[in-house]
């Protein structure tokens, strides 16, 4: 009931998190590990990468949550990158490259 009363506020933050997530799908597709990023109208992305697995357990190391979803059926080899904060996504960025 809140949401409803603040209209405005809940539209901005969804015009937030839609560029956020176009600016994570772009500096995402620069990267060489990225095989595919699915069309996308949520606040995450699935994305195929080279080694799922590898680049999860390095992320999780550098204290940077995703979800490994590369054991489900028709996401092999997909990382679920929920879209954050400018921060969170430019130190998400900033760790894949460090993979490279």
């Amino acid at each position: 009931m809140k949401a409803l009363d603040e209209v405005g506020q809940v539209n901005d933050m969804i015009r937030l998190i839609v560029d956020m997530r176009a600016k994570l799908v772009t500096e995402l597709s620069s990267l060489p590990i990225v095989q595919h990023i699915y069309p996308s109208d949520a606040n995450f992305l699935l994305v195929k990468v080279n080694d799922a697995r590898g680049i999860y357990n390095y992320l999780l190391e550098k204290g940077i949550v995703v979800r490994d979803r590369s054991k489900v059926e028709l996401c092999e080899g997909c990382l679920r990158i929920t879209v954050g904060t400018e921060k969170e996504n430019s130190d998400l960025i900033k760790n894949l490259r460090a993979i490279l």
